[in-house]
């Protein structure tokens, strides 16, 4: 896994009243988030949302601020981007949303080993794209 999608996941998961903007070929793939969050997480009080935006890029909002992006133009350091087919790293991350939702996600705090409990850091990330191949 590429450590970029499983940031990707889990600050969609992790946030309450994400907002997922994607292009409308994309939204339908989309549909089953707001579902698993509420079966995973039944107390979460706002679940994902899905908005179509006219860009071919999938991004993910919180609180009125980009946190991440599925390919596109390079977003700013507060955004975790990951590069190539949006298609592709959007299936990518439903798969290890279902995968860390099942291990207990966000309500456990080492279910997902020690790298998901460092901080992030996107700008080093970036510098070392090789590395998240």
């Amino acid at each position: 896994m590429r450590p970029s999608l499983g940031e990707f996941t889990r600050r969609l998961l992790r946030e309450e009243g994400v907002i997922i903007r994607a292009p409308e070929h994309l939204l339908k793939s989309c549909e089953s988030l707001p579902i698993l969050v509420s079966d995973a997480i039944p107390a979460r009080l706002e679940l994902p949302k899905l908005e179509i935006h006219s860009q071919d890029f999938v991004c993910l909002f919180h609180s009125g601020v980009e946190i991440g992006r599925l390919s596109g133009p390079e977003p700013h350091l507060q955004s975790v981007w990951i590069q190539g087919d949006a298609s592709d790293s959007l299936s990518k991350v439903l798969e290890l949303a279902e995968e860390f939702l099942a291990a207990g996600y966000p309500g456990c705090r080492d279910c997902l080993g020690p790298a998901a409990l460092e901080p992030w850091d996107e700008n080093k990330r970036r510098n070392n794209s090789a590395d998240d191949e």
